[in-house]
Order: C-alpha cells, then sequence, then structure tokens
C-alpha cells in the first residue's frame, strides 16, 4: 500500500485493522484445522525390518527411538542405522509442515516448490511414503 493509498481516516483505519484482525483469525482457524488433518502432533518412522524407529515430537525433536533386541546383537550397523532414520523423520516433518505451510499460502509462495528443490530424492521420496502410511 503507497502513502497516498493509506486511509488517513480513522474510521478507515479501524476497518483495516477489523479487516486484518479477521484475516489473520481465519489464517489461524485455517492452521488449526490443517494440523488436525495432517496429523501434525508427531512423526514416526521405521526401518526397513521394523526393528528400529525414531518418533519425533511436533516440534520435528527426536522424542523417542525404540530398538529391539535382534537389532541391538548388530550393534556395528545401529548407529548408521538409527542417523539414517532421524534423517529421514526429519524430511518426513518437514514435508507435512511443508504442505500446511503451502495450503496456508495457497499459490502466493510456492513451498513445496522449495521442499522439492532443497531436499534430496531419495529422503523426499521416503517422506511421502511415510506420509502414505
Amino acid at each position: 500500500m503507497s502513502d497516498r493509498e493509506r486511509p488517513t481516516d480513522p474510521e478507515a483505519m479501524m476497518r483495516r485493522l477489523e479487516q486484518m484482525q479477521a484475516e489473520a483469525e481465519s489464517m489461524l482457524a485455517k492452521f488449526n484445522e490443517l494440523s488436525e488433518q495432517l496429523g501434525a502432533e508427531a512423526v514416526e518412522v521405521f526401518s526397513e525390518d521394523g526393528r528400529v524407529r525414531v518418533k519425533l515430537d511436533a516440534d520435528g525433536k527426536v522424542a523417542e527411538i525404540g530398538i529391539d533386541e535382534y537389532a541391538m546383537r548388530a550393534r556395528q550397523s545401529l548407529a548408521p542405522t538409527i542417523t539414517a532414520l532421524i534423517q529421514e523423520a526429519t524430511a518426513t516433518h518437514a514435508l507435512k509442515m511443508a504442505q500446511m505451510a503451502q495450503a496456508l499460502v495457497g499459490d502466493k509462495i510456492d513451498v513445496m516448490g522449495m521442499i522439492n528443490r532443497d531436499m534430496p530424492d531419495h529422503l523426499r521420496d521416503r517422506a511421502r511414503d511415510n506420509l502414505d502410511r
């Protein structure tokens, strides 16, 4: 809005503030609805054999790591498996948040394009598979 378009009339300014508040409340309601639909509370991923799992909380931080007894016996491969699962879980969380952001901003910003450009293909594919489960 340029200086010429800005209302100097207090009533017009008040209408504009009320409009901005309504838009903010609408966006917040849409965010809450999307959060519920997409299940933004947590992300959980499993190793190929299902013996190791990583769970992230809603903030994208590691909340749990589960390792079954058989996986504990293969200690030499455990650290790389856990590291890969944390990366996969983080990518899944990022993709979920990007979907929410894209729904909120519509076509104003290409959020999914940024994710597609910046996330390695193999992680993006695994993240999409996780979201489809």
